[in-house]
């Protein structure tokens, strides 16, 4: 083990100073005045992406100040119902932008730019990007206070670092912020494939082995995992996937991995480390991860080998970590998984392949029934029309042409790059159609059609069972903090409860005697709220319009007196 355990010391030092040019003299202010416990870090595996950032825990509670890491301005503010929720971003001069989202409010300049332009757009969620030095922030200085706005499920910080030239994101736990970590990632089973040349998994052809933690480090049964000869092919190999996980220190919560190398008979073939994601290419955790352990089982498998296509900028060493081997070969692996404060975690044990036939086959999907990564492909008959650009899927996957008009692939199938689904219709087009396609677990998602020459045609990110339909109801409101037969009312603040069954919310709009007034809008639990100032008293009409993407329209008035 001398040789992988220089390489991996040579790692840690390489890693901590890699980023050491961009930090500050005196280093980073943090971003939150509390101790800073994570609750999740940077690369971890999500859903259709990688976290881009850290989490910050913030003890349950909201409004603790934020603090700009550094000198500098800030460059964009957004305020939405989703995602983010209320996020600011700060260009600083060492060419690097730190993020704060789901802030529960601003403070100073930017809280009055955010009120101004809500009101001259006459919107909730708005988007600003003032000009350089418009607004300026010393590091250390308060501009927000942290929250749960958004898709945020929880109080806390979600906080980046970006390269402001490319957008793209950096780990910040490499940029010395007093972040608490004395534990090892933890390593909980191992996966051996049989892949194409180009990293495809051939069907079929896995076997699963739970790691233990022994004295010296992680073990499977045995120390080895014994193949079947026909995992090897001419032109391919094999390929091993490690289900592994970090926690840091102060909290439970199961983190994502850092770090890892791959070695084969005393040779380094591959690597990740994971530093840098751009935002165009996290879709990619697909390929990443092992999809189907994930959706099924949680569990988080990283790949150590990759496919042509996958263009993510973690990967080191070799080529694409497809290893070569044929009947009766025995292949000593030893894999390393590592934090950014150099903890580590081995596992060692040998691969055994069965004596036998290798797999005549040398390649998946060579035939027209498949969709490959690489190729586009379009489908089509007298009703229906779907194309398939490059990079629509991670690996190839076989098309049933057959139930074209009503399921196009499987709903469990990750969808890399949105590919084209087009309905010919008689129905006559008035703005209120789209198209409905239902994904894994029965999830309905909504794309609102555009309509051409007969066809209505949207662009979809999901496989599934699909359908046109036309959306002619209207949204729901109901109140919530008060009763709608409310006259008369002291109350600061006025709380509704909105939804739409088909398309979804589009705008959302109040109006008091005339004029509008602002309402925040609360996506999680489907939300608006009214926050009454002073100067509205009195015997008022108060009126409530929702919007939903199709522009159906719900209007609720009262005549209330405020006292």
């Amino acid at each position: 083990m001398f040789r992988p355990l220089i390489l991996f010391f040579f790692l840690v030092i390489t890693q901590l100073t890699s980023f050491a040019q961009t930090i500050p003299e005196g280093g980073y202010h943090a971003p939150l005045g509390i101790p800073l416990i994570l609750s999740s870090n940077f690369g971890e595996l999500r859903p259709n992406h990688f976290h881009m950032g850290v989490d910050f825990k913030t003890n349950n509670r909201i409004g603790y100040n934020l603090y700009s890491i550094d000198e500098g301005f800030v460059s964009r503010i957004k305020v939405s119902p989703y995602g983010y929720g209320k996020v600011v971003y700060i260009d600083h001069p060492n060419g690097v932008t730190s993020v704060y989202a789901h802030c529960s409010e601003f403070k100073g300049k930017v809280d009055s730019i955010v009120r101004a332009t809500q009101e001259q757009e006459q919107d909730f969620a708005v988007e600003i990007f003032p000009r350089k030095g418009e607004i300026t922030l010393e590091k250390g200085e308060i501009f927000a206070l942290s929250g749960n706005t958004g898709s945020s499920t929880a109080p806390h910080v979600h906080f980046e670092i970006r390269d402001t030239k490319t957008e793209a994101a950096l780990n910040p736990l490499v940029f010395g912020f007093d972040v608490a970590d004395t534990r090892a990632p933890e390593i909980r089973g191992v996966k051996v494939y049989s892949l194409t040349k180009d990293g495809y998994r051939y069907p079929n052809k896995s076997t699963v082995r739970t790691a233990a933690k022994g004295k010296s480090g992680y073990y499977v049964s045995g120390n080895k995992i014994t193949i079947p000869a026909n995992f090897c092919t001419e032109s391919g190999g094999i390929g091993i996937a490690v289900d592994v996980i970090d926690r840091l220190s102060g909290a439970p919560n199961q983190c994502g991995l850092y770090g890892s190398i791959l070695i084969v008979d005393g040779d380094t073939i591959f690597g990740q480390r994971t530093n840098r994601v751009p935002f165009e290419s996290t879709r990619y955790v697909n390929s990443h991860k092992d999809f189907e352990e994930y959706s099924k089982n949680r569990k988080k498998y990283h790949k150590c080998f990759k496919t042509t296509q996958n263009s993510l900028p973690i990967y080191e060493y070799g080529e694409n970590g497809v290893i070569k081997c044929k009947p009766g070969d025995i292949l000593k692996i030893n894999y390393v998984g590592y934090d950014p404060k150099g903890n580590r975690s081995t596992l060692n044990f040998d691969i055994v392949v069965s004596a036998g036939e290798m797999n005549p086959e040398d390649g998946i999907g060579l035939d027209l029934t498949y969709l490959q990564p690489g190729q586009s492909l379009q489908l089509e008959n007298d009703n229906r029309e779907i194309q398939f650009g490059v990079e629509t899927v991670y690996e190839p996957i076989k098309l049933n042409e057959s139930t074209l008009n009503t399921t196009i692939g499987k709903a469990a199938e990750p969808v890399h790059k949105a590919y084209k689904i087009k309905v010919k219709s008689d129905e006559e087009p008035d703005g209120k159609h789209y198209i409905q396609i239902i994904t894994a677990k029965g999830r309905k998602r909504t794309m609102v059609a555009e309509h051409e020459d007969g066809w209505y045609h949207v662009e979809s990110k999901y496989f599934g069972q699909y359908s046109l339909k036309r959306d002619i109801t209207a949204p729901t409101i109901a109140t919530r903090n008060f009763k709608s037969s409310t006259t008369y009312t002291s109350s600061k603040k006025m709380t509704w409860k909105i939804g739409d069954a088909h398309t979804g919310i589009a705008d959302y709009d109040l109006f008091i005697d005339g004029k509008w007034y602002l309402i925040e809008y609360e996506s999680k639990g489907s939300y608006v709220t009214f926050h009454r100032p002073d100067g509205v008293i009195g015997k008022k009409e108060v009126k409530l319009v929702i919007v939903d993407e199709v522009g159906n329209v719900k209007e609720w008035i009262r005549t209330i007196t405020f006292n």
